[in-house]
């Protein structure tokens, strides 16, 4: 067991890990100076660290760890949702019809869970249907930005670059996903796939830490009576 533990430190998929890590630390440190939508990427940025932590010690200790996958697909699915209604511009569809699709996605997601694939199998098509929405967010995001002539700040700044990691990682993903039911049919055949998605998955967590330092140290802290940004 000790040797399993050991090698967890040792594999790759322990960096962005490490950089999540880092990052859930820069949040608690700097929790006053984010901004409303900030902290609500904080808050999936914490409950992804438990989740991962959480997932490598059930794979260590009871050899499946599938149930948190299907946790952790419904929090990602409310918390970008969350995210996103704040940065979102209010014409936008997304947010005038908010209450649903979000609610609309999720029952598909636990419908999924329930009757389709359970939560002792791989949810390749709740996790599929999911990115999709958050890439739509992002596209939303990014050509309403593009159309807008906003003062440039180091929050706009932040949150494009933000925008861009979540563009980048969830487009590959998406790929890894939707293949993934060919990848088990084969035995582990494409592990190519789940090794780019490593890769993917490390730099959005550096580009998020890096945006998140920039708005920590580059933004004044928020007091108790201040607005809180959207």
């Amino acid at each position: 067991m000790w040797t399993t533990i050991w090698k967890e430190f040792y594999d790759i998929t322990t960096l962005p890990l490490v950089c999540l890590t880092v990052t859930c630390f820069l949040c608690v440190q700097h929790w006053s100076r984010l901004p409303a939508a900030f902290r609500i990427l904080a808050v999936f940025l914490f409950f992804n660290l438990f989740i991962e932590i959480g997932a490598r010690f059930a794979g260590i200790f009871y050899g499946m760890n599938l149930p948190l996958l299907h946790v952790y697909t419904v929090g990602e699915l409310l918390l970008f949702s969350l995210f996103y209604k704040k940065t979102l511009d209010p014409g936008s569809i997304f947010r005038r019809y908010f209450e649903w699709i979000v609610g609309t996605v999720l029952v598909l997601v636990v419908l999924n869970s329930v009757f389709i694939q359970h939560i002792f199998e791989f949810n390749s098509y709740a996790k599929t249907l999911v990115q999709i929405l958050i890439i739509l967010y992002a596209l939303d995001y990014a050509f309403r930005f593009s159309e807008q002539a906003e003062m440039e700040t180091q929050q706009n700044r932040s949150l494009r670059l933000i925008n861009s990691a979540v563009l980048i990682y969830y487009c590959g993903s998406l790929f890894v996903f939707m293949s993934s039911q060919f990848e088990l049919e084969t035995g582990g055949a494409l592990q190519i796939l789940w090794d780019i998605n490593t890769v993917l998955n490390l730099i959005f967590q550096m580009v998020v830490l890096f945006a998140l330092w920039k708005v920590a140290f580059h933004l004044p802290k928020l007091s108790s009576s201040s607005a809180p940004a959207s």
